[in-house]
């Protein structure tokens, strides 16, 4: 089923951006670490000089360190609703196929009963004419009639049934 793949897919591709962003926060926290650790001798200015573009750096890598840390946001905000989605949607299609056999029904069985019932009828009765003799126990007439009066009945009752439950 298409839906399932690309849910699949994009649940993938995600991932991959939250890797990737992962990686990206470890990787700048090292380097954070390693910039916080340098210190300016005491002899260095503290205004308008190296100090500066360190504390410069400092606040560059405290930004990317947050916008590194999406990966947690896209891993709640993004991926569990993908996959939610995706249950929901199993979920329900499987509600579906549970319920398909409610709408099954049975009235082309009954009109091919039916005209198997009348084209037998119709046989006996063309037999009776010839030599009614030939038109007892099973191949009595009226009986026949009976059978296919019941089998009538038993499509009515399936179309009417049909009826009633289909919206149309």
């Amino acid at each position: 089923i298409a839906w399932r793949k690309i849910l699949k897919d994009l649940i993938a591709y995600f991932r991959e951006v939250q890797s990737h962003y992962e990686q990206r926060a470890k990787s700048l926290s090292k380097l954070s670490t390693v910039l916080n650790n340098i210190g300016t001798p005491p002899g260095f200015l503290s205004e308008g000089g190296i100090d500066d573009a360190l504390q410069i750096l400092r606040n560059f890598n405290k930004q990317a360190v947050t916008e590194a840390t999406k990966a947690k946001e896209i891993e709640e905000d993004v991926i569990l609703a993908l996959i939610g989605l995706r249950n929901d949607l199993h979920a329900k299609i499987k509600e579906i196929k549970g319920l398909a056999g409610d709408f099954k029904n049975s009235v082309e069985k009954e009109m091919d009963s039916t005209r198997k019932a009348v084209n037998q009828l119709q046989e006996v009765l063309g037999q009776a004419e010839l030599d009614p003799s030939l038109t007892t126990g099973k191949q009595d007439p009226y009986l026949l009639r009976l059978a296919v009066d019941r089998q009538l009945e038993r499509q009515i009752d399936e179309e009417n049934y049909l009826h009633q439950v289909s919206p149309w």
